[in-house]
């Protein structure tokens, strides 16, 4: 009974290691003690490149998002774009619905001509710098050929990355009521887009890492639309802690992303920055107080406090053995071990008074390999497991599936399978041993 038991409770551990490393879902992460740092309804801070959670506040609790949907969007855009399918000088046209849309100067819009065409690449620099809403619609029917298609394009991907919370009822992120006739059909009147802030990150650290790019136009503080024609607007980015608007601070060099506002989202906003060789990714999901700048304010003081209190921490160049993680057994092999190692540079993000000695490890085996062994032959390459590094008492989690897998230890040369004469001598070998 007592081997029953111990099997069972080992199998209850099994589960949730495994369900440790599965892609982020609606699971609540855990708060941080000074959630009172920012004042607003949900804030979240992470490290893009490993997906590390390191401020959380409210951070799954689901809300609107308001125009920081158009990352989503331009996601969408710019994977269309890699692939060939769209160009950057496309042309497009509009449809009366979206027209009409487009003179509503109450919402965020560049002036757009019924009879009008337009490039991808105005169209896009519109929906980022100024948020541009009837810009935006536009690159989503060029893209799917209609606002419902795209819409679910943009529910795809996030299912893709392990989002199953989202709502998202239209590609820019306004109120379904704004839209009018352009508004997707069969979906609720006053419905609008929404996320949490956690998965909100999660949306950003893809857009970075599959297309970087971006932040050569999200850091653009002024551009002139269709400049030099009597259709010509001038762009202020919405970003205000860009360089030259009245939120910049010369200590945060901020290049993007993505501001929203909404009656419903209140004043929200997705920024990041890079500071001594660490980027941090932060939002802010309905900044509260007066100040018209207070989105901004509550980002200054997280992106502060983040910076100030982790850093990034290399743990072994890719190639290079990780202490204590550095080899597995091989059974059956011509060698009894063979040396594993990360295929990429293995970096933590840790608190800033972190050493090495502090961390810890939880060592995950691959699908196959059993504890720290592996049946022979075994080809160079080949994933023995997964390690996720901490610091003591750090319980905020990751986001992302590939970050929360943690690194990746490979093994680094073939270890084929020993022929019988050596098995038949290595037992003896191990007979003798285990007697003596």
């Amino acid at each position: 009974m007592k081997k029953l038991m111990r099997g069972l409770i080992a199998a209850v551990v099994a589960v949730l290691m495994i369900g440790g490393a599965a892609p982020a879902m609606s699971v609540s992460a855990a708060e941080s003690s000074d959630t009172n740092l920012v004042d607003a309804k949900a804030a979240v801070a992470i490290e893009p490149t490993t997906g590390k959670i390191l401020y959380a506040k409210n951070a799954s609790s689901v809300l609107p998002i308001a125009s920081m949907t158009k990352m989503l969007s331009i996601e969408l855009v710019l994977d269309a774009i890699k692939s060939g399918k769209i160009n950057w000088d496309d042309k497009v046209t509009l449809n009366n619905a979206i027209w009409e849309l487009s003179q509503n100067r109450d919402l965020s819009n560049v002036p757009l001509r019924r009879d009008g065409s337009y490039s991808v690449r105005e169209l896009y620099d519109a929906s980022l710098i100024y948020s541009a809403n009837a810009a935006m619609m536009l690159l989503a029917e060029k893209v799917a050929g209609s606002q419902e298609k795209f819409v679910s394009q943009m529910t795809a991907k996030l299912n893709s990355w392990g989002i199953t919370d989202a709502k998202i009822v239209n590609v820019t992120g306004l109120n379904n009521s704004q839209l009018k006739d352009a508004k997707v059909p069969g979906t609720d009147d006053n419905a609008e887009n929404e996320m949490s802030a956690k998965d909100m990150a999660q949306v950003a650290q893809h857009l970075l890492k599959d297309h970087p790019e971006v932040l050569k136009t999200t850091s653009i503080a002024k551009q002139t639309f269709r400049k030099g024609t009597s259709d010509a607007i001038d762009m202020e980015n919405w970003n205000w802690m860009l360089k030259g608007l009245v939120s910049y601070d010369k200590n945060l060099p901020v290049d993007g992303l993505k501001t929203g506002t909404s009656d419903a989202a209140g004043d929200c906003f997705t920024g990041t920055v890079e500071k001594n060789g660490m980027r941090i990714i932060t939002v802010i999901l309905h900044a509260n107080g007066d100040a018209k700048t207070r989105r901004f304010d509550q980002t200054k003081k997280l992106m502060t406090n983040v910076l100030e209190n982790w850093k990034t921490m290399t743990l072994a160049e890719a190639g290079q053995g990780i202490k204590g993680y550095d080899s597995v057994k091989v059974n059956r092999g011509q060698s009894r071990t063979t040396p594993i190692a990360p295929s990429t540079k293995a970096v933590a993000v840790v608190p800033s008074n972190s050493s090495k000695q502090s961390l810890q490890y939880t060592y995950t085996p691959a699908k196959g390999v059993k504890k720290n062994t592996v049946e022979a032959p075994v080809k160079k390459g080949t994933t023995i497991a997964q390690l996720e590094v901490s610091a003591k008492g750090d319980n905020l989690g990751f986001v992302g599936s590939s970050a929360s897998e943690g690194i990746t230890l490979k093994t680094i040369k073939t270890d084929n399978k020993a022929n019988f004469f050596v098995l038949i001598f290595r037992g003896i070998g191990d007979f003798f041993s285990n007697i003596f």
